[in-house]
C-alpha cells in the first residue's frame, strides 16, 4: 500500500479517495471534507481508508488496531470512518449503475 504525494494532493494506490490541500493550509479528505487536517493526519486518513477497503484485512486484528489508531489520529471513531467510507462506496456503485444503464440505452 503506497501513498503518493504532491504539493497539493495525496492519493493511494488502493482506493479512489484523496486528500487535497486547501487554501487555508489544511488538508481535506474527500471522504471527510469537513475536517481540516495536518499532513500527518491526512496520511492517517488515507491509510485508514486503505485498511478498511481491503477485504483481506476484515479479520486481521493488527490491521483493525492500526485502523483504530488512524481514526484516533484524525479525531473520529472507527465506526464513523466505516460508515462514511461505506456510503461513498455505495454511492459510487449506484452512480456507475445509473451511468451504465443510461449509456446502454443510448447505444
Amino acid at each position: 500500500m503506497t501513498i503518493f504525494r504532491t504539493n497539493r494532493m495525496m492519493s493511494s494506490d488502493r482506493t479512489p479517495e484523496r486528500a487535497i490541500l486547501g487554501g487555508d493550509g489544511r488538508w481535506r479528505l474527500t471522504w471527510l471534507p469537513e475536517l481540516g487536517l495536518t499532513s500527518d493526519q491526512a496520511i492517517s486518513g488515507l491509510r485508514l481508508d486503505e485498511i478498511l477497503s481491503d477485504p483481506a484485512l476484515v479479520y486481521d486484528r493488527m490491521a483493525l488496531a492500526e485502523a483504530t489508531t488512524c481514526a484516533d489520529r484524525i479525531g473520529i471513531i472507527l465506526e464513523l470512518a466505516m460508515v462514511r467510507l461505506w456510503k461513498r462506496m455505495s454511492t459510487a456503485i449506484a452512480l456507475c449503475g445509473f451511468v451504465a444503464t443510461r449509456w446502454g440505452r443510448l447505444v
